[in-house]
Order: C-alpha cells, then structure tokens, then sequence
C-alpha cells in the first residue's frame, strides 16, 4: 500500500478534529481553536513519522495511547482529563470501526491494503460525525427528559390504563373549579375510551364522558380550546411513592407532544405543589 504524505496529513488532521469535536459536544466543553488547531496538527504529523520508529507490538500500542493523551491533555485545559481521554479513545475506535465496516460493505474483505481516496474518506469522516453527534444530542435528551417521566394509572369507570407521562413546567392547566387539568394525545385517549371515535368528538356526541366541556388553554405545547372532562382517578408513582388524584381533570389535546417527550401525557406543575 503507497501513503502518500500530504493525504496522511490531511485525513488525520480531520478525523482528529472531529474526534475532539465530538468529545466536547458530548461533555459540553468550550475549546480553544488555537488549541484544537495544534493538537491536530501534532496528531497528523505523528501519524506520518510513527512508521520510521519501526515500533511493533506492545510499544506500539503505548505509543499510540501516550500520543491520543498528549493531544488530549492539550486540547482541553482543566480536570477529567483521564474522562475525556477514555471518551477520545472510544469515539477514535468507533470512527475505525465504521470506516472498516464501509470498506467491507464495499471491497468484501476488513483487510485494508489500499484505503478510500482522501475525498472520499474526509466524506465518509463527516457523514460519521453527523450520526455520532446526533446520536450524541438523541441520548442526552433521553437522559435530560428521563428525570421528568412519571408511571401514570388513569382509571374510568370500565378501565385501567397505564402510560408514560412527562412533567411539563409549561402546563398550569386548571378547570374551573382550580382543579389542575392533565393534557393527554388522542392515542391515550382512544385507549380509555375505543367507543368514542375522532368523528364523534368533531360532532360532540361524548356517549360515555364524564362532564365534557371546552376551556381556553395556554400550556407550552398547544393553545386554543381543549375538551376538558373527568375521570374516576389518576395515579402517579412518585419516588416509589403513590399519589392519588380522585376525580382527575384530563385535557384532549390533538398537538403532537409525544414526539417530544415520546409520552402520551403531560403532567401538571399544581399536581406536585
């Protein structure tokens, strides 16, 4: 296999780059770009003179992993240099391990005598640190969204459900009477009542609801009139504690929160106070 210099500079420039990229999008950390901009060009020109050290097997290995904690240590200032260095080595093998899979999908064989051309490979590079950074931002929001996700039991007159519900600071919902109101989607809905179709609640025959009426809302994720009606009552575990709420406000919104919050239903800040 010919390594041409230039284009050992240039791919380790931008892989590296993105690595450190990707390590302080992922533990929120500001860089300085002189810095970055040295680390990297370092980590490239080790790249091209490592081969003249004829260094094999075990020195190899702890030559790399000294070089990868130098360009870390120099990047980012401050402490956990020992967490982001772990987080560089993580994201490096995965970046290999991608663009070994592509060479399979494509050449049919993980012996890689003669790499993707150098544009080729700088795409392939940033396709990758597209996915990782929104795999990076889907698994922080989880995370993030995960402390506000409560086990919710509605109960009717005829049924029991179970369902996922996010605590929305947004939604201060109350009924006339004061009582705090809790948003749940049309999918929850037809789970508590399979009777009643879309049709019907557009031609205002609610059959089998208890006290429907209309009242203006203003929660964060929707404004205008919501059906309002009530339910025998809600259960939601708190802290492995139960809190029961007898004759539960329940608001039908049709806005599509659950792609947000992946729940079905928003909580409301005056059940907790």
């Amino acid at each position: 296999m010919t390594v041409y210099i230039e284009d050992c500079l240039i791919e380790n420039f931008v892989v590296t780059f993105l690595i450190l990229k990707g390590v302080a999008a992922f533990l929120r950390l500001n860089i300085i770009k002189w810095r970055l901009i040295i680390a990297c060009l370092l980590a490239s020109i080790l790249a091209c003179l490592y081969p003249l050290f004829n260094l094999k097997g075990f020195l190899l290995i702890v030559f790399k992993c000294a070089v990868g904690y130098i360009i870390v240590s120099f990047a980012y200032s401050g402490k956990n240099i020992v967490a982001k260095y772990i987080l560089f080595i993580f994201l490096t093998a995965l970046y290999a391990g991608l663009n070994i899979l592509v060479y399979y999908l494509v050449y049919g064989t993980v012996q890689i005598y003669d790499n993707f051309p150098t544009y080729v490979l700088i795409g392939l590079l940033l396709l990758i640190y597209y996915l990782t950074n929104s795999l990076i931002g889907l698994l922080k929001k989880n995370v993030v969204l995960a402390g506000f996700v409560y086990k919710v039991t509605l109960v009717t007159e005829t049924k029991q459900v179970h369902t996922d519900a996010f605590l929305d600071s947004g939604n201060t919902l109350k009924d006339q009477d004061s009582t705090p109101i809790l948003i749940i989607n049309f999918n929850l809905f037809n789970k508590l009542y399979s009777d009643i179709s879309f049709e019907d609640l557009l031609l205002k025959q609610y059959k089998n609801l208890i006290e429907p009426h209309y009242i203006k809302s203003g929660f964060a994720n929707g404004s205008g009139k919501i059906l309002v009606f009530t339910i025998k009552k809600a259960t939601i575990i708190v802290n492995e504690s139960i809190k029961e709420i007898k004759n539960a406000k329940l608001g039908l919104a049709y806005s599509k929160f659950n792609k947000n919050f992946n729940c079905d239903m928003l909580l409301n800040v005056n059940c907790f106070i």
